[in-house]
């Protein structure tokens, strides 16, 4: 059995090659970044050029695999391996199956207040940039021009987490259209309630409306998330397994 000395160093260029079978989106700049974002820290030869050892080059893997199996922005990534240096978790904690449920959760949780630029989509969290056009393509998420050029707000952000997750499952965004068609005509009918009160010159009424779109929205959410599981409880009946919610 061969092994590497723990003295060995690699080069940028070698790191690439060892890596880019495993993850073939992987590039010399996406490495670089995560430099810059503080998750690696390579050694520098006396003329600049970085020097990577096996440790660093096992915690880019593991970082890597974080980012393509459980679609972690970086931010997490970064407080997962503070606890993993720490000995609070385990590496195999954050790799395994765990409950997809509560970590996706957890995932949208970080974007609550977060805008991304297009341009640091793809490093930041870990998503090919066609993917996301795709989505913006069929009318899911859309782009905002700000004074540093595009970005994406928090929803559209979350949408794109949430539609990584179902890729998993083999659903893709042309799947996905139907939701932006039903929440179109919904929110249609919805304008039919509130808009008479938001054409007001009262400010009062106004408010009034907005406040009863924002109930509108809330009830519509949970009907539908109460629809959807009370008509897919025969799928576990019928074979004999206990309903999951």
């Amino acid at each position: 059995m061969c092994t590497v000395e723990a003295s060995t160093r690699f080069s940028i260029g070698e790191v690439l090659r060892e890596l880019q079978g495993e993850f073939p989106e992987l590039t010399v700049s996406k490495i670089r970044f995560l430099e810059s974002e503080g998750l690696i820290s390579p050694e520098r030869s006396p003329s600049g050029y970085r020097k990577f050892s096996p440790a660093d080059v096992q915690r880019l893997r593991f970082i890597l695999k974080l980012q393509k199996e459980r679609y972690l922005p970086l931010k997490v990534i970064k407080e997962k391996l503070k606890e993993l240096e720490s000995g609070r978790i385990r590496a195999g904690d954050l790799v395994g199956e765990g409950d997809s449920h509560s970590e996706l959760k957890e995932d949208l949780a970080v974007y609550d207040q977060a805008t991304v630029p297009t341009e640091k989509l793809e490093e930041l969290l870990g998503v090919p940039l066609h993917f996301v056009k795709t989505l913006e393509e069929y009318g899911l998420i859309c782009s905002h021009e700000g004074e540093e050029g595009s970005y994406y707000e928090r929803e559209d952000v979350k949408i794109i987490r949430v539609a990584q997750e179902f890729s998993r499952y083999g659903l893709e965004p042309r799947h996905l259209k139907m939701y932006e068609s039903f929440t179109a005509r919904e929110l249609s009918t919805f304008e039919q309630i509130v808009l008479p009160a938001l054409k007001s010159k009262d400010q009062d009424m106004r408010k009034r409306a907005l406040d009863n779109l924002a109930r509108l929205i809330e009830l519509s959410r949970e009907l539908k998330d109460l629809v959807l599981k009370n008509q897919a409880k025969d799928y576990f009946r019928k074979h004999h397994q206990p309903v999951p919610y």
